[in-house]
Formats: C-alpha cells, sequence, structure tokens
C-alpha cells in the first residue's frame, strides 16, 4: 500500500487516524485530506511533537496499517476458500437431485404429450403464431 491510496481513501481512513491521535478534530482532519505532510503538521501541533517524532510515528502507524491489511487479505482468502470448498461440496450432493428432477420432468412432459397430443399441437401452433406476430414488428 503507497501513501497515495491512503490519500484517495481519505475518507475511509480518517477514522483510524483519528482512533490514533485522538486530539485531532474533523476539521483537521478534513483539512488533511490525506497529505502526509499536512498530517505531519497537525501531530506536530497539536501534541507538541518535534518533526521527527511526527514522521516516525506516522510510519509506525502506517507500517502497522499494511501489516493489518495483509491479514485482513490472508483472512479473506481462508475465508473465501472454505466458502469455495462448501460450495462445492453441497454442489455435489446435489448434482444427482437435480439430474433425477429433470429426469422426472421430462418424463412427466413426455406422458402429456402421450396423453393429449391434440392438445400440445394447438399450444406449439399457438405459441408459433404469437412468436411470429410479435417478431415480425
Amino acid at each position: 500500500m503507497d501513501w497515495t491510496r491512503l490519500e484517495g481513501n481519505w475518507k475511509q481512513t480518517k477514522g483510524r487516524v483519528k482512533e490514533r491521535w485522538g486530539k485531532l478534530t474533523d476539521d483537521d482532519l478534513t483539512a488533511i485530506a490525506g497529505r502526509r505532510d499536512q498530517l505531519e503538521g497537525m501531530i506536530q501541533e497539536r501534541y507538541g511533537y518535534a518533526k521527527e517524532r511526527a514522521r516516525k510515528e506516522i510510519d509506525d502507524w502506517y507500517r502497522s496499517m499494511e501489516s493489518n491489511l495483509v491479514e485482513q487479505i490472508e483472512s479473506l482468502r481462508s475465508g473465501i476458500q472454505d466458502l469455495s470448498s462448501t460450495v462445492e461440496r453441497i454442489a455435489k450432493e446435489q448434482m444427482p437431485r437435480a439430474r433425477s428432477k429433470a429426469t422426472e420432468v421430462l418424463s412427466d412432459a413426455e406422458e402429456a404429450v402421450q396423453r393429449n397430443p391434440l392438445a400440445v399441437v394447438v399450444i406449439a401452433l399457438g405459441l408459433g403464431f404469437l412468436i411470429g406476430v410479435f417478431t415480425r414488428r
């Protein structure tokens, strides 16, 4: 993660900055607008820190944000892998049931055609007529 990304996501990052440096006001955070030099200056002003100390605190905080992000990504990756294997297992369990249901529906349709062939022909003609009417426009 680089500082320009953090600057681009400043609205989401402001809360974490406020957690770390609680003396910064909402107006301060708005004025900082993700700019590192502004953050350094505001920390110096609010906390009375020397420039080097403010810079070191920001560097330490930034590194901890990066490591937290890596941990979160790893956690998400693990969760996605678990979810993927669960979906795969469920799909494998349900596939025979879906095949059986599809075969059953096909069999019912064949029986309906055999019992009422004239009705099926009339329905097919009607559908063909409607499709022809609607696609002609």
